[in-house]
């Protein structure tokens, strides 16, 4: 099985990368988590912002960037020109003017090549540095110094040690597997079997990680262009913070936190005694190796900033508007990496009552009867980590109508590929990017969008839903009405406040 060519620097090139989006890539997010680490940050709704995603894969994320945020000019940049057609197909089809993708190697760009990029205001580099030669992260370290401007942010993520290091065995081993084989399905089989087997001969250095869970089976409906980006690429290498922030230091770039909320509270991450131990170490960068060693995870969303100016945390965090992520009803839950708690009700269900009629800022939330008791930042963590919330860019609702033609265009681009992933986006402005959904919510909430006076009902939608002529089971169509009837009741108003219907 050949998936890397003679310019590929051994990175798979044959299958795509599927698309993907998260949540912690939305600026709105970015920007709330600044606020949490009282960190300046100096964009909003008015911003003409200038964001570059170094790897941007086929460019759904960055095109979900444009769509989200009119305002701003989005470039995309990738080493595989197949990427990059399908990012600009996409762009040219949902008529993205604010969204521009080139084929670049930037191991090789020099430096009038990155003078003639903008200065930006935020890069992303998610996916990237863990499976790239040094070559390609120095490529990312010279963008970075010549063209982030001061102030700018950078989201850089990467398989972390120790965490990730239990999977370098397995990496390896599935390698050789893919490589051997005829065919990707061959190699992909030949792959999981010998791990499979391992795993029931009870191997000592396989121990459970997700990328034992991929081979297993244990995690199913992972695409091929994934696998394979898991890996068949020659340079997976999981990285120590430390080694991060040094190469970091080189762009003038200090750490902020990470855009997991509750890694930055170590009450929330760790126990007792490990805190103690986490309170006496001597700076910040003994502190998040004390919490790698203790968490339970294998992979770091870190932000950065081109020079770091303090803000006053708590009234920073209080203007943040918040609006609801979900109508269902029950108890709220935290899962961190320390384990799951339930939200105490007393606080979180009159909060909860005010988000349903329209957002609020968290200080206006924390002043509801019974709520004072939580900090700002504090009632951050738990109302975004639990899926309750999430922090707005603007409360407007202008520049709706291009978000709504990119969701038609990657509702009927991206929902054949099935509706489990869970990793595709309604981009909104109110957002500044978009809101994670699956492919039936993206399927459902273009139908509403478009339905007419009257047709936002189960049956209107089921009936767009199922191609022509199709006559499906009856407990195939029960089962789709429950699934719309519940996207009704508790997704449409969350969806109806950001205007993406």
């Amino acid at each position: 099985m050949s998936t890397q060519t003679g310019w590929s620097r051994g990175y798979p090139v044959g299958e795509p990368y599927p698309a993907a989006w998260h949540a912690f890539q939305s600026p709105a997010h970015l920007a709330a988590a600044c606020a949490l680490m009282g960190v300046a940050w100096e964009v909003g709704p008015e911003t003409p912002m200038q964001i570059a995603e170094i790897g941007c894969g086929s460019g759904y994320t960055a095109n979900v960037l444009a769509a989200g945020n009119p305002k701003a000019q989005v470039l995309g940049l990738d080493y595989n020109p197949a990427h990059i057609a399908e990012a600009r197909s996409m762009a040219a089809e949902a008529r993205l003017t604010n969204a521009r993708f080139e084929a670049t190697d930037l191991a090789e760009l020099d430096g009038a090549e990155l003078d003639r990029l903008p200065e930006f205001d935020l890069v992303t580099v998610h996916g990237l540095w863990s499976w790239v030669a040094d070559p390609v992260r120095e490529g990312v370290l010279r963008l970075l110094r010549r063209r982030l401007k001061p102030g700018g942010v950078v989201l850089i993520t990467y398989n972390a040690l120790p965490g990730a290091g239990g999977a370098l065995g397995l990496s390896r081993l599935a390698r050789g597997a893919l490589r051997g084989a005829g065919s990707t399905a061959a190699g992909i089989d030949a792959a999981r079997d010998i791990v499979q087997k391992l795993v029931a001969a009870e191997a000592q250095h396989l121990p459970p990680s997700t990328w034992r869970a991929l081979m297993t089976g244990e995690i199913s409906g992972a695409r091929a262009g994934y696998l394979l980006h898991e890996f068949i690429t020659d340079h997976w290498r999981p990285c120590f913070f430390a080694d991060v922030q040094e190469a970091m230091a080189t762009a003038r770039c200090e750490f902020v936190g990470s855009a997991t909320l509750d890694e930055n509270f170590p009450t929330m991450s760790l126990t007792l005694a490990q805190q103690e131990i986490w309170h006496a170490a001597p700076d910040d960068t003994a502190r998040q190796l004390v919490l790698d060693l203790c968490v339970p995870r294998a992979f770091r969303r870190d932000i950065y900033v081109r020079g770091l100016r303090r803000v006053p945390r708590d009234a920073a965090v209080a203007a943040i508007p918040l609006a609801s992520a979900s109508h269902a009803k029950g108890a709220r839950k935290l899962r961190t990496q320390a384990g799951e708690a339930e939200l105490p009700p007393q606080i979180i269900e009159p909060i909860l009552a005010a988000l349903e009629s329209g957002p609020e800022t968290i200080g206006a939330l924390l002043s509801l009867p019974g709520c004072g008791s939580v900090t700002p930042p504090e009632a951050l963590a738990m109302l975004v980590g639990s899926g309750s919330a999430m922090p707005l860019w603007s409360a407007s609702g202008t520049g709706a109508a291009p978000a709504r033609h990119f969701n038609a265009v990657a509702a009927r681009r991206l929902t054949p590929h099935g509706t489990g992933s869970g990793r595709m986006a309604l981009a909104s402005p109110a957002l500044a990017g978009g809101l994670a959904v699956d492919a039936m919510e993206l399927a459902i909430a273009d139908l509403a969008a478009r339905a007419p006076e009257g047709g936002v009902a189960v049956e209107p939608l089921l009936r767009g839903l199922l191609p022509p002529g199709a006559e499906p089971p009856e407990e195939m169509l029960a089962h789709l009405r429950e699934q719309i009837g519940f996207l009704l009741q508790n997704r449409l108003p969350v969806w109806r406040s950001l205007g993406i219907v």
